[in-house]
């Protein structure tokens, strides 16, 4: 083979290489940017809250379900208060339980209506996916959420654009008890245990984002990730308040 059949060659090797190592960083930087619980890059997301508080916060995602009902007899038994990221159509179905959540004094988030993964939605269907889960949570429990998480953490330009215009403040997690899985309570607990510290903002779920399956393990784990926390010195505060707001407004 001639030398300069070699450098066709080189150069045509070179060049397909340097294409796939700039795909494969074009796609890690959307994966990132849209995935990464922690990312900034297409707008403000919390992830964490102070640090000096010595405190942690309990959200819940997927509700309102029937476990619902048990997370909140759980929390009153301790006089603790937590954020429960709604999902609309289980709002609809559950609407006593909803508002039970705002009775009690616990914070309510906007989790869509219908749990969509927002990076396969059009600008349209995620604004539509937020305002009528916005509208819904607010009609029916009086409260007009503030904080909003997208399904699964996703979050798109798209996303970022409609909490703007809804006024929504995005609060993703830093300590999960990955109990979406199957897991047990046992699992459960000893997950968010092993990663919290201060400023810690927990993920559980009181709710199945499909309404198929339960949260009985995340029930049965409750009571212990609240013994757990307390034991290590860690108290349990509203998620607002670990943010940094003086007050919360949970009226409409």
């Amino acid at each position: 083979m001639r030398s300069g059949e070699l450098t066709i060659m080189f150069v045509a090797f070179t060049s397909l290489f340097a294409g796939s190592a700039l795909l494969l960083l074009t796609l890690a930087g959307i994966y990132y940017a849209t995935c990464a619980v922690r990312s900034q890059w297409l707008g403000q997301t919390d992830w964490h809250g102070r640090g000096d508080m010595g405190a942690v916060a309990l959200t819940f995602d997927d509700g309102p379900s029937a476990d619902t009902e048990r997370v909140l007899d759980i929390l009153a038994e301790h006089n603790l208060y937590a954020t429960f990221f709604m999902i609309g159509r289980h709002v609809e179905r559950l609407p006593q339980t909803a508002r039970r959540v705002a009775a009690s004094g616990h914070e309510i988030g906007n989790h869509s209506y219908s749990h969509p993964i927002f990076l396969y939605q059009s600008s349209n269907a995620t604004r539509h996916e937020l305002e009528r889960a916005q509208a819904v949570i607010t009609d029916t429990t009086g409260v007009s959420p503030k904080v909003a998480r997208p399904p699964c953490g996703v979050r798109t330009p798209a996303y970022f654009a409609a909490t703007r215009s809804l006024g929504l403040r995005t609060v993703q997690w830093g300590v999960a008890g990955f109990d979406w899985k199957r897991r047990s309570a046992e699992q459960i607990t000893y997950e968010v245990l092993r990663q919290a510290r201060a400023g810690s903002i927990i993920l559980l779920h009181d709710g199945d984002s499909e309404g198929k399956g339960d949260r009985h393990e995340t029930v049965a784990a409750l009571s212990s990730i609240i013994e757990g926390l307390s034991e290590r010195g860690l108290r349990i505060v509203p998620l607002m308040k670990l943010l940094g707001e003086k007050e919360v407004k949970l009226a409409a």
